[in-house]
């Protein structure tokens, strides 16, 4: 029975019907087939969000929106420009060091491309950049506000996996980091070879102006961070926080939030919430029928039986996520594999937090592979380029990052060794 509910979630999906869809109606078929009764649907859907965590989840949207409206954004990307903005290809520079630094203040992968996107790929475009390249760069950059703190995925995947949120913000800034200066490299070096311009130094009094005016936007991260890695407040609360700091400054500071903007940030908000609650939990559901069906141990089984070696079992999961990742959604693949995997990990004796990290970094891959990299339409969209375009010249980034997947993969201490310092290794 089990072989007939992954089939036919998988047959839904090639169908293309929406990933939450897919999910409930194979859940439901399978009930039905099993003689459930069919309220247990909406019993562990409403259970499945029942979780303290996932409140954050409106919270770190809200506070996104308000940063796109409020300028804070526009202001991060003045301080990049002004840093890096100057060498051969500095533009595309400009683009992942702003994405890093929106990925402090914003928790969203699509999020973060379309408010960087909607500025670095026309100013890009117009020094001779093309389209293909400017969207696939800024895909790939946009999705290291899922690996920079605060991130909505780290959310869902803690929460999922029952560890420490707190502690997985931290375990991945090493990799987010080393992610970035690969898209760096490998930025440059097509810059280089196609003849892509740097732009004119920006002077001292440009730079710390730039940098006077990004104090207040970078003061957001360090209030959130530190209160949570300090035991101040929870994640839950941080979002919080944020929201009630990012709208102070866009509305009272900088006075660039309207009242029209605010109620659509909020309508924006409502409509994005709703569709990840329905994804977390009709996934709660299928989650467990797997675990009724004894699917982890199965699994387990089956892994202990090919090998007993942890680096054969990650080698395995990392092949199968990334597949998995082409045409299933982020939210999906947490809620659904991370129940299988999660135990099977801790039997081979892996670390929690960098298994966890190991799967967010294959999230981030899959998020700009098609069929389905939601993160590469937004950024074609923007660039008005066509997806298959965009698809060819997305390859050297995403070979970039594959070996950061797997330099984290055989390095543990890369994702284990901050979250040791400043929790112990909770």
């Amino acid at each position: 029975m089990l072989t007939l509910l992954v089939s036919m979630l998988l047959l839904f999906i090639f169908l293309e019907i929406p990933v939450s869809f897919s999910i409930g109606l194979s859940s439901l078929l399978y009930l039905l087939i099993n003689d459930f009764p069919t309220a247990l649907v909406a019993q562990r859907s409403v259970l499945g969000t029942y979780s303290f965590p996932f409140l954050a989840l409106p919270f770190f949207i809200l506070a996104g929106g308000l940063m796109e409206y409020g300028g804070i954004s526009r202001r991060l990307l003045r301080l990049s420009s002004a840093l890096v903005g100057h060498i051969r290809g500095g533009l595309a520079v400009v683009t992942v060091v702003a994405s890093l630094l929106f990925g402090t203040l914003s928790g969203s992968a699509i999020g973060s491309t379309a408010a960087i996107g909607s500025i670095m790929i026309p100013a890009m475009k117009k020094k001779g950049y093309v389209a293909e390249f400017t969207a696939a760069l800024m895909a790939c950059s946009g999705v290291l506000s899922s690996m920079i703190p605060p991130s909505l995925t780290k959310v869902i995947l803690g929460a999922t996996a029952g560890i420490s949120i707190g502690a997985l913000f931290i375990a991945a800034v090493v990799p987010g980091i080393i992610t970035a200066l690969g898209l760096i490299i490998v930025s440059l070096i097509i810059s280089k070879r196609r003849g892509y311009g740097g732009e004119e130094r920006a002077s001292l009094k440009e730079l710390l102006a730039a940098a006077v005016d990004s104090i207040l936007p970078m003061l957001a991260p360090v209030i959130m961070l530190g209160g949570v890695w300090g035991g101040i407040f929870t994640v839950t609360e941080s979002a919080i926080i944020c929201v009630v700091y990012t709208l102070f400054l866009g509305a009272v500071v900088y006075k660039e939030i309207k009242i029209q903007d605010f109620f659509n940030i909020c309508y924006k908000t409502v409509l994005t919430t709703i569709s990840v609650s329905l994804i977390i939990g009709l996934a709660s559901l299928f989650a467990w029928i797997v675990a009724a069906e004894r699917m982890p141990q199965m699994m387990a089984s089956w892994f202990l039986s090919i090998s007993d070696s942890k680096w054969v079992f990650l080698i395995l999961v990392n092949i199968l996520v990334l597949l998995l990742g082409t045409f299933m959604e982020t939210s999906a693949l947490i809620l659904i594999l991370i129940p299988i995997f999660m135990p099977i990990a801790k039997q081979y004796g892996i670390d929690a937090i960098h298994f966890s990290v190991v799967f967010l970094v294959n999230l981030c891959i899959g998020a700009n592979t098609p069929p389905l990299g939601v993160t590469l339409m937004t950024a074609s969209k923007i660039a008005e380029v066509s997806y298959t375009k965009a698809t060819i010249a997305v390859m050297p980034f995403i070979l970039s990052t594959v070996i950061v997947l797997f330099i984290c993969t055989f390095i543990p201490e890369l994702s284990t060794w901050l979250p040791k310092i400043f929790f112990g290794g909770r």
